[in-house]
């Protein structure tokens, strides 16, 4: 059955979900996009990457970080400096798209054959160049058919496939906490799978790793600027806090999460809305904006998800997960 994977690379883990193409002819194209676990005991995966002794590429041990081990690649992308790792010095790219070929195999591996397309979820404000930068890394890792898709856009995928945000018509805030950022987006629907990112911006020294363990008034105080943050990006596009019809929130969960919703329900008269699973609501989403709106085997190009290009579908070889990513060796195709 064809299905769509959604990657989301966080600081701390990998999340991954797929949207299946619906077997009924009569019924909807796809169906509902699902988590897929990428660990053995875990749904998530350390997105910390380490090297095996025979040079393979694999996430490390969640809750571990070794000390040959390298992470926070995602966020380094566009820094002119390379990252060192397994005994040479990388870019920071070619780690991300090292990462995203570990999960396309592991899924593949999973669900017995390969997607038909593969969307990467990325932070909101990137631009050109990052997405260029991403782009090239995962074409070199044999992924050049991957959607890239706003973290932002994600999060109103899933909130809208659900029936928690209007498809249509509206302003919407977008809150995402991270492990150690927090992005906070503006966004407004055109139509269903079509939307406009009027605004976006981060934070990046306030996270869900500072913000763990931490009492409710200390909590809540480190979260005061984000909170801070999503308002001044409201006025500065013109609009009053009153304008939105919804804030859509999505990387938190437990008590975190009550802490944020509380917080935006002071500042925002809009309804503040949660998703069950928090913390799988971007590759959720990514998988829901990367489907495609023909048959993937079709000789189609999709129309663009978001301001950047979309690149023809195409169904991954089958090689092993690179070394990141100038040295790749492929294996027999019944080692998979």
């Amino acid at each position: 059955m064809s299905y769509v994977l959604g990657i989301d690379i966080g600081v701390g883990t990998v999340k991954a979900a797929v949207c299946r193409r619906a077997t009924d002819p009569g019924g909807p194209a796809w169906g509902p996009a699902q988590p897929i676990s990428l660990g053995a005991r875990s749904p998530v995966v350390a997105s910390a990457l380490r090297m095996t002794a025979d040079g393979a590429v694999v996430p490390a041990e969640a809750g571990q970080f070794p000390a040959d081990a390298v992470g926070g690649y995602l966020h380094r992308i566009g820094d002119p400096l390379p990252m060192y790792f397994g005994g040479g010095y990388f870019p920071a790219h070619g780690l991300t798209a090292a990462m995203a070929r570990w999960v396309v195999d592991r899924v593949w591996e999973i669900m017995g054959e390969p997607p038909a397309r593969v969307a990467v979820a990325h932070p909101s404000g990137w631009g050109a160049g990052r997405l260029g930068l991403l782009q090239a890394g995962l074409a070199e890792a044999d992924l050049m058919g991957c959607v890239l898709v706003t973290r932002a856009r994600a999060v109103v995928e899933c909130h809208q496939a659900a029936g928690r945000a209007p498809a249509a018509g509206g302003l919407l805030g977008v809150y995402r906490l991270g492990g150690s950022t927090a992005e906070i987006s503006l966004v407004a629907p055109q139509q269903p799978g079509r939307m406009e990112l009027l605004a976006s911006a981060e934070l990046s020294d306030v996270g869900g790793f500072e913000v763990d363990g931490l009492s409710p008034a200390d909590a809540r105080a480190l979260l005061r600027p984000t909170i801070d943050l999503a308002a001044a990006l409201v006025r500065s596009r013109g609009y009053g806090t009153e304008d939105l019809s919804a804030v859509l929130i999505a990387g938190v969960d437990g008590a975190v999460c009550t802490y944020v919703s509380d917080l935006l329900t002071g500042v925002f008269p809009a309804p503040v809305v949660r998703d069950p699973q928090p913390r799988m609501t971007v590759a959720i989403g990514a998988a829901l904006a990367g489907r495609p709106p023909v048959p993937p085997h079709d000789p189609a190009v999709a129309g663009p998800t978001d301001a950047f290009a979309v690149l023809p579908a195409v169904s991954p070889p089958q090689i092993a997960p690179p070394r990141p990513p100038m040295n790749r060796v492929a294996v027999r195709a019944d080692a998979r």
